[in-house]
């Protein structure tokens, strides 16, 4: 959670400072003219591209959170009604791809026989020690934006998630050298409905956002309690 607070802070710093340097420069729409434009009533559009970090918050995965990611792209095509006064309302379909990559004390792993996810761990004497598990999303978002003066932007809404793919990797080397990859993309059992808070704020379409996912990653009974905030660099919202 510090890790966390930390990267918000030096977001916002970074964000702020890139934006003051251009107050002198006109203001730019980013919509794409005359397909996507920003006119009141409703109108096409795409945005919402961001990186960030991840970090676990279930209880059961310690991951490492500066090599855990996620990328998105919250809107590939939607639509967005603006009301002319401050506000927009945007719905579409986007796409999302997290990464959780686990300390290195401990692995993901598919029991033997069986199916769903475990966490384990490496055999005595394994060395360069790597888990992840990834999981590729569709989403719905709908999103509300609230704009406040004439270039910030506060930003809420919901990102429901269909969980199409899963997969986990692991690769290590045995005490006698031998470099073992474990790599299974079947069967883990990934929730195939999930749902994403989402909060941003954006300058000049330049933001930062904090997402909160309550749901499991993966199913009860299938896996450990895996869920997670994410926080990073959003532009185009």
């Amino acid at each position: 959670m510090k890790q966390l607070l930390t990267i918000v802070v030096a977001l916002v710093a970074a964000t702020m400072a890139w934006a003051g340097g251009k107050e002198h420069q006109e203001y730019i729409q980013v919509d794409w003219y005359p397909l996507f434009t920003d006119s009141v009533g409703w109108n096409i559009y795409t945005g919402g591209v961001g990186l960030g970090w991840v970090d676990a918050t279930g209880g059961d995965v310690h991951n490492k959170m500066g090599s855990s990611l996620e990328v998105q792209w919250l809107n590939v095509i939607g639509a967005k009604y603006n009301t002319g006064h401050g506000q927009r309302i945007s719905m579409g379909v986007g796409i999302d791809w997290k990464n959780y990559k686990l300390k290195t004390s401990e692995r993901f792993m598919q029991p033997e026989g069986s199916e769903g996810v475990a966490i384990g761990s490496y055999p005595d004497g394994a060395t360069s020690r790597s888990s992840r598990l990834r999981t590729f999303s569709l989403t719905m978002p709908v999103i509300f934006r609230q704009r406040v003066g004439s270039r910030l932007d506060v930003v809420a809404g919901v990102v429901p998630c269909l969980n199409v793919h899963a997969s986990l990797a692991t690769k290590y080397k045995t005490a006698s050298g031998d470099e073992v990859k474990e790599n299974v993309s079947k069967h883990l059992h990934q929730a195939p409905v999930t749902v994403d808070l989402m909060a941003a704020l954006s300058y000049r379409h330049v933001g930062i956002y904090l997402k909160f996912s309550p749901c499991r990653v993966i199913k009860k009974d299938w896996g450990p309690k895996l869920t997670s905030l994410q926080a990073g660099i959003i532009l185009g919202l």
